[in-house]
């Protein structure tokens, strides 16, 4: 540290001038450069930051009952491409009210109690009741028409099951909370919290769920694990994908929705499916490849995953729902025209490798295609 204090009068100025000028060369060369090209930089870089959105409520001619399911084809032309392929999500679509709602929470809640798919870490409670309050606020909000406050304000009244539930969940069990989520959106719920437990990874960890629509894994045993051992099961997903799943996790902002998708083909008719719909290199060596003359394919469907992504403002926890779409490939072939119909072939075709083990391609790839 330069010590100036025993200097004479004229030499302590002609040092502190030599100092500041050092000091503010590079500053003014940084401030006139940066200006020069249209853009003057800051030192610090400014976190970006969401409003809270408004949720627009649905015409008074909405009715449930006609409100056929939203329909993703989220398939592309040529080689299956390993990424996250996320896009912006309209907050009002985080949580929809479609046709199928009646018979979807009624098989949920049959699920949920003979099932153990659901569950939750002592460590998610706080965010539990944040999520409760995230899903009922919004439904009051999209969906007057069906919820509504009682007289007193203490319960929330769901017009379509002809039930109401706690307006506050300030009281309620980990338990109860999971319950009366999953019975009452026809959405998965899956809350992620970063981890702070010593000597594990630096990721976000699977803290409570209610994961009643699996498609090929037990949500029990993905409990209380973070990203990258959740997706073991994934071919490549280290390599591909475990930065940028990491690096969206952290950086998802409150207010923020963010929605991707991802689909396969299934050969059977269970929504809860924790087995069947994918196989490893081991079982691949007893799979064999299924004939369109051993389908029933008013029994065969195309599933759709709508996952959306935002994360609570006060708990600061990772918040996401998946919705699960199936339309039989009868169906399907009905309402695709040929260039979908081409498309959708090539997509089949593009997924090779490892991918195609995983995700059984090679059993109702060629059945599919043919029909």
């Amino acid at each position: 540290m330069l010590q100036i204090q025993n200097l004479k009068t004229e030499e302590s100025l002609l040092l502190a001038t030599t100092v500041i000028s050092l000091i503010s060369i590079p500053s003014i060369y940084y401030f006139f450069n940066n200006k020069k090209n249209g853009k003057a930089k800051t030192a610090v870089k400014q976190e970006k930051k969401f409003p809270k959105p408004t949720i627009v409520p649905v015409s008074d001619e909405f009715d449930w009952k006609k409100q056929a399911p939203y329909p993703y084809r989220p398939y592309k032309k040529g080689p299956y491409k390993m990424n996250l392929a996320i896009r912006k999500l309209d907050p009002n679509d985080i949580i929809c009210i479609e046709d199928t709602y009646l018979d979807r929470v009624t098989l949920r809640e049959k699920l949920f109690d003979e099932t153990k798919l659901s569950g939750f870490h002592e460590s998610a409670l706080d965010s539990l009741k944040e999520t409760y309050r995230f899903i009922f606020n919004h439904l009051l909000q999209r969906y007057p028409k069906y919820f509504a406050y009682s007289d007193d304000k203490k319960t929330i009244i769901n017009k379509i099951k002809e039930s109401s539930v706690p307006a506050n969940p300030s009281d309620l069990s980990g338990n109860e909370l999971l319950r009366i989520i999953a019975l009452n959106i026809e959405e998965d719920m899956l809350l992620l919290i970063k981890n702070n437990d010593e000597g594990e990874p630096d990721e976000y960890v699977l803290r409570a769920s209610t994961s009643l629509f699996p498609a090929g894994f037990n949500p029990a045993q993905k409990m209380n694990l973070p990203l990258t051992k959740i997706h073991t099961p994934v071919p490549h997903y280290v390599e591909k994908l475990q930065t940028s799943m990491n690096k969206f996790f952290s950086r998802i902002k409150p207010y923020e929705f963010i929605i991707r998708n991802n689909w396969s083909i299934q050969t059977h008719t269970n929504l809860c499916a924790p087995t069947g719909s994918h196989a490893t290199k081991e079982e691949a060596t007893t799979i064999h490849p299924l004939y369109p003359q051993d389908l029933d394919f008013n029994k065969v469907f195309f599933r759709v995953e709508k996952q959306c992504f935002t994360r609570l403002p006060e708990t600061g926890s990772d918040l996401m729902f998946i919705r699960t779409y199936v339309t039989s490939l009868m169906d399907l072939r009905e309402s695709l025209t040929e260039e979908e119909k081409e498309i959708l072939c090539s997509a089949i075709d593009g997924i090779m490798g490892d991918f195609a083990i995983y995700k059984k391609r090679i059993q109702w790839g060629e059945a599919a295609k043919a029909f």
